[in-house]
């Protein structure tokens, strides 16, 4: 079980955008570390790096969903430079500062992975708050520096979620483009095998995802042509889901349909019984309440969808702090990088996608480092080091949906650089204590994944599946509801799949009661209590 996705270590992965994100953190990086250059406050420059990595998240999601997103994280990214500057006035240079210190990244990468996990936020999740609060633990900084040092995280942060917003009126309906050719290749998988519950349940993701991308459209787009006929494609793909359909599109028709979708090609003209006009609007989900549910899992341990949340994140907590400490034991210098790759190893929801993360973890942190000491060794001028700085950015954002071993190549010479900026210990040993800690991290991660307890994740697909077969039964199922659990579930089941041996899964309970609750969005079977 624990090798289960070792096979997809180095597979690559060619979907999703990648220009503009990459475009987009290079913007947000330059601009603020090129002002500092001419302002020579360059010890500023933790600041700003941590602000403008705002910009790394969200980069799959719908424009409105994503600058309500990207305005929480800026939010949570100055909190956790917050802590860490806190960390270093109060107890910098003293005897427990390196233990608060992990302490505090290890808090804060705990708390930003369940937050993160808990909205969807998504990649890199609570990655980065963890690294600001590390990196910023361990800066000579004293009272006075406070307004500046987060001062800057605030505009760099401001000029992230604005140049975000800058290309959300630039790019239009990308989004709503990608994720509909997304359904209709997903549902053309689906016709393929039409008996494959796998299949079916793909699609009804990618369906559910489209749907939802498209009616967050902007209102600059509401009444556009292209936005019903995103409209139009999207009922497409959820009428030919409906079991015993009597016009079914062949696959390969519905491949070039989503090929023509992601050029924006018109697709074709409405049909009797299409969808006229957009879907309605959706109302933003309410993180706040989605956060407070998580409270209230605390209370109802085993019986709240999210209550696996938390022991999720006690995990990523004991395995940053327990990583930190065993490197600085070890006499590894920079622990809290050690603290970060476990956070990093673990945002993988399971052990067994922690596997391949590790090692793409460890392999990309090698190489880059290799490319980070020969930039180090050439002493590069202040100039360089900030050009260096935002073209690696770009170049990790470019490759790290590919595959995150190619994007940790580009990232770590960005570390390097930045504890360069602040240190005067010589690149040999910044590289090695990189290295060093990285696999310290990266080891422990897997190995307090691999120990840590397995029931919240039964749980959850226990009380998942109870949920659907409540729904299945009702008088009068709600589509809508039915659909989401039986999304719930099958998400759960697969996190499980990672934790638990096969035997221990409800694998042909699933089976059934998942069979059952399609056919009865079908309407070829009765509801239970009908």
């Amino acid at each position: 079980m624990l090798l289960r996705d070792l096979p997809h270590t180095f597979r690559i992965r060619r979907t999703g955008p990648l220009l503009w994100p990459a475009c987009r953190a290079l913007l947000a990086m330059i601009v603020p570390l090129g002002v500092l250059l001419v302002l020579d406050r360059l010890d500023l420059v933790a600041a700003a790096v941590f602000g403008a990595l705002t910009s790394v998240y969200s980069r799959n999601d719908p424009y409105r969903r994503q600058l309500r997103t990207l305005a929480a994280v800026g939010v949570g990214m100055v909190l956790a430079v917050t802590v860490g500057d806190l960390v270093a006035v109060t107890v910098g240079g003293s005897a427990a500062h390196v233990v608060v210190a992990l302490l505090a990244t290890a808090l804060v990468g705990a708390l930003a992975t369940m937050a993160c996990t808990a909205v969807g936020a998504g990649a890199p999740g609570g990655l980065m708050f963890a690294f600001a609060t590390g990196a910023c633990a361990h800066l000579p900084l004293s009272a006075g520096d406070l307004p500046a040092h987060l001062g800057i995280a605030v505009a760099s942060a401001a000029l992230a979620w604005t140049v975000s917003y800058a290309g959300a009126r630039v790019r239009g309906l990308k989004p709503q483009r990608e994720a509909v050719a997304r359904a209709l290749e997903a549902t053309a998988a689906h016709l393929d095998s039409p008996a494959g519950l796998e299949t079916r349940h793909r699609a009804a993701v990618a369906v559910d995802r489209a749907m939802n991308c498209v009616a967050e459209a902007g209102t600059r787009h509401r009444a556009s042509a292209e936005l019903v006929a995103l409209t139009r494609a999207v009922a497409t793909c959820e009428s030919v889901l409906v079991e015993g359909e009597p016009h079914e599109p062949d696959p390969a028709s519905l491949r070039r349909f989503a090929h023509a979708v992601r050029r924006g090609v018109p697709p074709h003209p409405t049909a009797e019984g299409e969808p006229t006009e957009p879907f309605p609007r959706a109302l933003p989900e309410s993180r706040g309440r989605t956060l407070r549910e998580l409270g209230v899992a605390a209370l109802r341990p085993g019986r709240h969808p999210s209550a696996w949340l938390l022991p999720y994140a006690a995990r990523v907590g004991v395995a940053a702090f327990a990583a930190g400490v065993l490197t600085h034991l070890v006499g590894i210098g920079h622990a809290y990088w050690a603290a970060v790759s476990a956070v990093s190893v673990l945002q993988a929801t399971s052990t067994s996608t922690s596997v391949p993360r590790m090692v793409q973890r460890v392999a990309g942190t090698v190489f880059g480092a290799l490319l980070g000491l020969a930039l180090l060794g050439a002493h590069p001028a202040a100039w360089a080091v900030v050009l260096l700085i935002a073209l690696l950015q770009w170049g990790a954002e470019m490759t790290v949906t590919v595959n995150y071993a190619f994007g940790l190549f580009f990232a770590t010479p960005v570390a390097l650089l930045v504890s360069a900026l602040g240190s005067s210990a010589p690149p040999h040993e910044l590289v090695a204590d990189r290295t060093g800690a990285t696999l310290v991290g990266a080891a422990v991660a897997v190995l307090v994944a691999r120990l840590a307890p397995k029931r919240a994740w039964l749980s959850r697909v226990e009380l998942a599946l109870s949920e659907v077969r409540r729904l299945a039964a009702a008088e009068r199922p709600d589509p809508a509801r039915l659909r989401a659990a039986l999304l719930e579930l099958h998400e759960a089941y697969d996190i499980a799949a990672g934790e638990v041996p096969a035997e221990r899964l409800p694998t042909e309970e699933l089976l059934t009661v998942s069979h059952h609750a399609y056919r009865v969005l079908d309407g070829r079977e009765p509801a239970l209590g009908g």
